[in-house]
């Protein structure tokens, strides 16, 4: 999407950035790999063939997509983004020098390059509302279409997608990192509400990132397929627009109730002691930083 073509977004151990077509010729390479078609449940294509396909989700405004780049693997001296900074912007005093230290950051990090995760976006699912007032719209349109003006798309749930393509950086626990900042972009920037993966039967590795650590709901099993479905799910958006809560959220103690509860205001560290051995690698994104511009 055009939405985050211009943007970055700094972890700690991860950077962010926009798919471009100077990331072609890896990610070519990488999707030659039946490891990662399997897992991805993609067909090989022709390097014109992801030409295409990349302008095609630059302009898809319900595809979002970042190629992750590994701290470890840039050197300070082509690039040295702090893990949380601020919007850059040029001024008078400064003039532009601080833009242009980060003008040549995706040319510079190619070699960086070990996955990308996107974000699949789509109108949540009005036949999972109880909704009275909803139900009756439905029927209205149903029974009268030319009477009802058809609205704006309005996206407020998408589907989150990684994939650690560079051997090196699998099993490294990179998953929590990156699910938590591209939910905190999602919400905060894209006013989403919902978060939702889609995860083999077979893959546990997955399964254990999302459900135990990141505490996602199961919500759906499709069994010809052998697929979960996990959400992460709050009531309203302004609830994942205050940066402490999609962490407050994901790390939230298991309920003992099975009915669902909604999510509360952000525990203090000294209550989320299920997370401490990864609270110092989590701990500036619970204060997320704001996109970066980067070109």
């Amino acid at each position: 999407m055009k939405a985050n073509y211009g943007l970055c977004l700094s972890g700690r151990r991860c950077i962010l950035v926009p798919y471009r077509p100077e990331h072609l010729p890896n990610y070519h390479e990488w999707m030659q790999d039946p490891f990662l078609l399997d897992a991805t449940a993609s067909e090989p294509l022709t390097i014109e063939q992801e030409i295409e396909m990349q302008k095609e989700w630059r302009d898809d405004e319900k595809k979002c997509t970042f190629i992750i780049l590994a701290r470890d693997l840039i050197s300070e001296k082509v690039v040295d983004i702090p893990p949380i900074p601020t919007v850059v912007h040029a001024d008078e005093e400064r003039g532009d020098k601080q833009q242009e230290s980060y003008e040549n950051l995706i040319e510079e990090t190619l070699d960086a390059m070990i996955g990308d995760i996107n974000l699949f976006l789509s109108e949540e699912d009005d036949y999972n509302s109880d909704d009275e007032e909803n139900f009756h719209k439905q029927q209205q349109q149903l029974l009268h279409p030319e009477q009802c003006t058809p609205a704006a798309a309005e996206f407020t749930q998408a589907e989150l997608d990684i994939m650690i393509a560079a051997k090196s950086h699998r099993h490294k626990n990179l998953g929590v990192e990156l699910a938590l900042m591209m939910m905190h972009y999602g919400a905060s920037s894209l006013k989403l509400k919902r978060f939702y993966v889609k995860i083999k039967d077979t893959n546990h590795s997955s399964i254990k990132l999302f459900k135990e650590k990141l505490d996602f709901q199961e919500c759906a099993y499709v069994e010809c397929f052998g697929e979960y479905e996990f959400e992460c799910k709050c009531e309203n958006s302004e609830e994942m627009d205050n940066h402490p809560s999609i962490p407050a959220f994901a790390t939230r103690p298991k309920s003992t109730s099975r009915q669902k509860t909604r999510p509360t205001k952000a525990p203090t560290f000294v209550k989320r002691k299920r997370f401490r051995s990864v609270e110092n690698e989590l701990a500036t994104l619970l204060f997320p930083p704001p996109p970066l511009p980067c070109l």
